[in-house]
C-alpha cells in the first residue's frame, strides 16, 4: 500500500534528551516511498534499529517496534497487569509476551549486534531498559513525552491512560534493578526456542531521522535505505502496534486495556528514542493521505 511521508517536526525534542545519537546537519529527504515494502504481522518482528541486518531478506521483513516482541512486555506490565508491579521480572514478562504473540499467530524477534559483550546484547531497547524507564519518568522530559504521544496517537490520545501508565512506570522505576536483572537472558531463551529469531546487526548507529509509519502492512527496508542514503533511519510501524493491541486484547470488555496498552507501547517507544538520541533527530510521519495540521503541530 502506498503512502505519503511528511516532516512532522524539524527536531523531536524541545529540550535536550539523554541519548547520544544526534542529527546530521542536513535534513533527510522526504522521498522515502521507494524504501517501503509489503509486510504482514506474521513476519518476524524487528526493533526500531536502522543498522545493517545481514540475515534478512527484503521479502520477509517484519514490522518494527522498540525491542521487538520482548519490548512489548513492559508495556503490558505498565498498562494491563499492574497487580504484580512489586515483584514481577522483565525476563518472566518477556517470555510470557513472546508466548502470547506466538499464540495469536505472530513471529516474535529481537536482535544483538556485532559489538555486544558480557551482559550486553547490543539492542539499545533491551540493554538500555533502565535508561528507557528513567526517561519515561524524568520530569524534565514529560512535556516532550506527552506532546509526542499525543502527536502519534492523534484522536486516540487519552490523558487518563497517559497518566495511569506514567504512574505505573514510576512504581516500576523504583525497583528497576531487580526487575531488569538478567534481562539479556530473554534473547538467549528466544534463540533457543526459535533459531534464527535473533539476528546480529552490524556497525554503529548512524540514524539521522525517525520515521513513524501509519500505513498498514508496510515497513521500511532499512538495509536498502541505508545503502542508498549513506545514513540510517529509526523506523516505528505504529500500525503494527495497533494490530498487536487488538490481537492480544480482542474482546469488547478489553477495549480500555487495549487502549492503555497502545498508550504504553507508544510512550515506551518515545522514551527509547529519548534514551538513544539527543532529541535533535527530525520526525517523519508516513500516512496514506495528507497529514493534517493538527497532527503535525
Amino acid at each position: 500500500m502506498s503512502g505519503r511521508t511528511t516532516l512532522a517536526a524539524a527536531r523531536m525534542g524541545e529540550v535536550t534528551w539523554p541519548g547520544s545519537v544526534g542529527a546530521d546537519a542536513l535534513a533527510p529527504a522526504l522521498e522515502l516511498e521507494a524504501f517501503f515494502v509489503p509486510t504482514t504481522s506474521q513476519h518476524r518482528s524487528r526493533c526500531v534499529d536502522g543498522r545493517h541486518n545481514p540475515d534478512v531478506q527484503e521479502g520477509t521483513l517484519g514490522p518494527q517496534a522498540a525491542g521487538g516482541a520482548p519490548g512489548a512486555a513492559i508495556a503490558w506490565r505498565l498498562a494491563v497487569d499492574q497487580d504484580a508491579l512489586a515483584d514481577s521480572t522483565f525476563v518472566a514478562d518477556a517470555q510470557r509476551m513472546v508466548l502470547a504473540c506466538t499464540d495469536v499467530g505472530l513471529s516474535p524477534g529481537g536482535h544483538r549486534d556485532d559489538s555486544a559483550s558480557g551482559s550486553l546484547v547490543g539492542c539499545g531497547a533491551i540493554d538500555g531498559l533502565s535508561s528507557v524507564l528513567d526517561a519515561l519518568t524524568d520530569r524534565t522530559l514529560v512535556a516532550d513525552l506527552k506532546r509526542l504521544t499525543r502527536l502519534l496517537l492523534g484522536d486516540d490520545f487519552d490523558r487518563d491512560h497517559f497518566l495511569r501508565v506514567l504512574g505505573a512506570a514510576v512504581v516500576l522505576q523504583g525497583r528497576s534493578d531487580s526487575y531488569f536483572e538478567g534481562r539479556g537472558e530473554v534473547l538467549t531463551w528466544l534463540e533457543e526456542r526459535d533459531p534464527g529469531s535473533v539476528p546480529v546487526l552490524e556497525g554503529s548507529h548512524q540514524e539521522t531521522c525517525v520515521v513513524v509509519n501509519l500505513v498498514p502492512d508496510t515497513t521500511l527496508a532499512s538495509n536498502r535505505y541505508a545503502q542508498a542514503q549513506g545514513t540510517q533511519a529509526f523506523g516505528f510501524d505504529l500500525w503494527s502496534t495497533r494490530s498487536l493491541a487488538t490481537a492480544l486484547l480482542p474482546g469488547a470488555a478489553q477495549q480500555v486495556e487495549q487502549a492503555r496498552f497502545l498508550h504504553a507501547r507508544v510512550m515506551l517507544t518515545v522514551a527509547t528514542f529519548m534514551a538513544l538520541t539527543d532529541g535533535s533527530l527530525p520526525l517523519l510521519i508516513r500516512d496514506q493521505g495528507s497529514i493534517s495540521p493538527a497532527r503535525i503541530a
